[in-house]
């Protein structure tokens, strides 16, 4: 008798306070789950051809984020840990920032911040060694109002316009990244 594993599923839930008036999401399958071979990256960003799931945004980094999985010595279960990619653009993960190619671990729940997106990214623990699911969902409420937590100092002072004492220069919000196919 075959019994079939059920994989890891990776849930990753996207919230944008534009999305109802942009199609962010629209190259993406919401609710319908990926398999992905273990071995493999997930690779976030506006390009096609470089990312596999990409966000309809310019505002997003050509390649913005990886997400690889890995297993501890010993541990049967998949973990995750998530790259910053993008060469100009910081990414928030728990509060925590990442520059350009730092990389840290998932947690069973994390909160990524990026320009205006936030991506809450859980876990369901499955038998399967060699594969897992990415299953994209969209929010209508910021996760992080739901959680219950703030904006760190210098983020909530980008949102009035006002410049970041603390640094002593602006801090651009937008993970903005020139285009080399663009002029100027």
């Amino acid at each position: 008798m075959v019994t079939e594993e059920s994989p890891t599923c990776l849930h990753v839930q996207l919230y944008h306070p534009d999305q109802s008036m942009q199609p962010l999401y629209s190259l993406l399958h919401i609710n319908h789950p990926y398999k992905i071979s273990a071995e493999d990256p997930i690779r976030i960003g506006r390009d096609g051809h470089s990312c596999s799931f990409v966000l309809n945004d310019t505002r997003v980094s050509r390649k913005q984020l990886s997400i690889q999985a890995y297993r501890k010595p010993g541990s049967p279960e998949l973990r995750f840990t998530v790259q910053n990619i993008s060469q100009r653009g910081k990414i928030l993960v728990n509060g925590h920032e990442l520059g350009h190619l730092e990389r840290t671990d998932l947690e069973e729940k994390s909160l990524l911040r990026f320009g205006k997106h936030e991506l809450m990214i859980w876990r369901e623990s499955g038998e399967a060694q060699d594969c897992f699911e990415v299953l994209f969902e969209k929010l209508n409420f910021s996760p992080s109002r739901e959680m219950g937590i703030d904006l760190p100092c210098r983020i909530a002072v980008i949102d009035t316009g006002m410049i970041n004492y603390q640094n002593v220069e602006p801090v651009s919000q937008e993970p903005l990244e020139s285009d080399e196919t663009l002029s100027v």
